[in-house]
């Protein structure tokens, strides 16, 4: 029963995503790296009157990899996709809500339909936020873009007047430390990358480990 609960909601948004207003997003060259960031004005001048949009970004030269346990990097189950909407608000704007999804190449959702993170700012800012893989997604899952259907606040007379996206790894607990994630851009990124910047890490840890011993026996 569950599976085509699951099913129905990936068909429903899936239908309701071919109707969005499409918004393209240029990742750049193939890497290895813990954070996206880039502007967009898609929506500039949208009042905030409690009405609804339904946005696609839509990568147009490359392809988001997520890096799954247990080799090294790797991205953080906190992945997070984050929406900045800037407005002429003076002081906090009020908070969006909304529902969203990762999907493949073919525009298929990657998972269902999860409800956005949110929060704003005393100096107009509303943030919106996806976590695919606290939400279901594969942990090596490939995406081209995802779709958020949002809920703008009411606040009149208030409007956008800039937008931010920003694609986060999230941390991970390594051992006694803490460090940063890391997610792939483009097709160029392999087990064989993953391997290697793990060997790379093993030796520094134990060139670290080496002075401390010197260290010591002084």
């Amino acid at each position: 029963m569950k599976r085509h609960l699951i099913a129905a909601a990936i068909f429903i948004a899936h239908s309701a995503a071919l109707n969005a207003t499409p918004i393209e997003i240029i990742l750049g060259p193939s890497r290895i790296t813990q954070s996206f960031d880039t502007p967009f004005n898609d929506v500039n001048g949208v009042s905030l009157s409690g009405q609804s949009l339904s946005l696609n970004f839509v990568f147009t030269d490359n392809f988001i990899r997520l890096l799954p346990p247990p080799g090294f990097p790797q991205t953080s189950v906190n992945f997070d996709i984050s929406v900045a909407l800037h407005t002429n608000a003076n002081g906090l704007p009020g908070f969006g809500s909304g529902t969203g999804f990762i999907f493949d190449q073919t525009g298929q959702p990657l998972e269902a339909p999860v409800v956005l993170g949110s929060a704003a700012s005393d100096n107009g800012a509303i943030f919106l936020g996806l976590f695919p893989l606290l939400d279901g997604a594969p942990s090596n899952a490939r995406f081209y873009g995802f779709h958020v259907d949002i809920a703008l606040p009411n606040n009149p007379g208030c409007e956008i007047t800039g937008e931010d996206l920003r694609l986060f790894a999230g941390q991970i607990q390594l051992a006694d430390q803490v460090v940063q994630g890391q997610f792939g851009i483009g097709p160029h990124v392999t087990d064989t990358d993953s391997a290697a910047i793990l060997f790379a890490f093993a030796l520094l840890v134990l060139s670290a480990t080496s002075k401390l011993r010197v260290l010591g026996r002084q």
